[in-house]
């Protein structure tokens, strides 16, 4: 059975990307990053893998420039969580009647799917490929 291993980050939007990752920065001493999107702030925390001691570089903590009017969507933030088998989990979700998106992200380093729980909030789901 796939399973999710733990927090793969958290992503928030804002009406200002910029300002609000001075705030981070400033008040938390988060020390942000410009995506290179352009319009995105990151940071990333160094973790180390349980079961290898390896360190990862992950969660990811991020500001987004949002592109619409937070009200209106009613979200502000993604979850995201590290999972260990992307594909196994999303068939054993839409086996549960979970709304799983249609949409599989892949790249270099992970895959990401997306679900929503119970009262409509979007998770992204993060399966981490790690390089040899």
């Amino acid at each position: 059975m796939a399973t999710v291993q733990g927090i793969g980050g958290v992503f928030i939007d804002s009406m200002d990307a910029a300002k609000l990752s001075q705030w981070y920065e400033e008040k938390l001493g988060i020390v942000m990053e410009a995506h290179p999107d352009g319009i995105g702030y990151y940071h990333v925390f160094p973790t180390r893998d349980a079961a290898t001691s390896r360190l990862r570089e992950n969660p990811v903590f991020a500001i987004n420039q949002a592109t619409e009017a937070l009200a209106e969507t009613g979200r502000g933030f993604v979850l995201n969580l590290r999972v260990d088998d992307l594909a196994a989990l999303l068939q054993q979700l839409r086996a549960h009647h979970v709304v799983v998106e249609d949409r599989v992200l892949e790249w270099e380093r992970g895959k990401h799917g997306w679900i929503r729980d119970l009262d409509g909030n979007r998770v992204e789901l993060y399966e981490e490929i790690v390089p040899d």
